[in-house]
């Protein structure tokens, strides 16, 4: 998976491109893992958009995905498919 923010691409696994934005963002003690830093951003998601942000029930990456699919199409990202 690719995502591009503004002119820097990150790639990984949508959990490695969840877990490079916490640690590029935020100080490690306050979002300890990439779990607690994707529910943050679900919540800042939901205040900023007033859209439902389900996501699903099962699965870090699953639910890391899902999470970058509704950033995109709110037009917060670009998301891009290598395969």
């Amino acid at each position: 998976m690719k995502i591009k923010i503004d002119e820097r691409t990150y790639e990984g696994s949508g959990m490695e491109i969840l877990d490079q934005l916490r640690l590029a963002s935020f100080d490690p003690i306050e979002f300890p893992d990439a779990e607690s830093y994707l529910w943050q951003l679900r919540s800042n998601f939901i205040r900023a958009t007033d859209l439902d942000c389900a996501l699903p029930d099962s699965g870090l990456e699953r639910q890391a995905r899902a999470m970058f699919a509704l950033l995109a199409k709110a037009g917060a990202m670009e998301v891009l498919d290598d395969g």
